[in-house]
């Protein structure tokens, strides 16, 4: 595809895979941040672009369809795919080297900046191509939230270039929420090296508010959205200590059997637990 361009090129380390053993879900992020980055420098637009990146509002759906395991080499194409009167959409594909096989799709919604020049418009409408990937979903209502996580401060080593903490650390903060909330039902790390299971995550829906400061409390809140035979979903929200809302993530996967690499159904007390708090919304 000539009018999508490489804008990342990389390898997963070993130190990069999690207790699912492939790809942690925070380093894609990582990634995409640096294309996205790359993607508005490559197209002439970083002067006016680049201070718009993970600032606020923006949306950031990721499908993952196949895995990335340590060792593995893989790139990003990147591409425009439509612009309105509010925000850029980029498209990024992740593409296995070896393969040329892509493993995950990323739709990024971005907030143009209210000055842009009408000719910055055109130049960006006249680069956009049709986005080629799977169906995005709508993004989900959310439920009151109703398991926190401890209280924590943003760290300065999770503050980007930008002054905000960066894309990465909103989803290391929530991937970090999501084990509370697995422990919480029962799915644990003793079930889980035990059993060979993990939680493997096919869709993450970023929805970034506000910026998170140095220095402030940050709480995050998990809900149950929905429950299936092998799959689960479920909602984050990150608010500051005063009140605001900073960030979401909905985050859907299956259970996993380590061994066959295949969805496998959860036993009936993780499904009691589950149902338990599906009935307190």
């Amino acid at each position: 595809m000539s009018d999508w361009i490489e804008t990342y090129r990389g390898t997963v380390s070993a130190w990069e895979c999690d207790i699912v053993e492939h790809f942690t879900i925070a380093y894609y992020f990582d990634r995409f941040a640096d294309a996205t980055r790359n993607f508005v420098e490559l197209i002439g637009e970083g002067e006016t672009l680049a201070p718009r990146i993970n600032q606020g509002p923006s949306r950031l759906c990721a499908l993952f369809q196949h895995e990335l395991r340590a060792g593995a080499a893989f790139h990003i194409l990147s591409a425009l795919t439509s612009v309105d009167a509010s925000a850029l959409h980029v498209g990024h594909q992740v593409v296995q080297s070896a393969s040329g096989k892509v493993v995950t799709w990323l739709a990024e919604t971005l907030a143009l900046p209210p000055s842009l020049a009408a000719s910055n418009r055109q130049k960006l409408q006249g680069l956009a191509v049709a986005w080629p990937g799977p169906e995005i979903p709508k993004p989900t209502p959310s439920p009151p939230p109703l398991a926190p996580s401890p209280p924590v401060t943003a760290k300065p080593w999770e503050i980007a270039d930008t002054g905000a903490m960066s894309l990465p650390a909103h989803v290391h903060r929530f991937s970090g929420a999501g084990m509370h909330f697995l422990t919480s039902i029962g799915m644990n790390a003793t079930y889980m090296s035990q059993n060979r299971r993990g939680f493997s995550t096919f869709l993450l829906d970023v929805d970034i508010a506000d910026l998170a400061r140095p220095g402030e409390r940050i709480d995050v809140h998990t809900s149950v959205l929905h429950l299936g035979n092998t799959s689960l979903k479920y909602v984050h929200h990150m608010i500051a200590g005063d009140g605001r809302r900073i960030a979401s993530m909905v985050q859907a996967g299956v259970q996993l059997d380590l061994d066959a690499r295949r969805p496998t159904a959860f036993p009936t007390s993780i499904r009691d637990a589950i149902t338990e708090r599906l009935s307190q919304r």
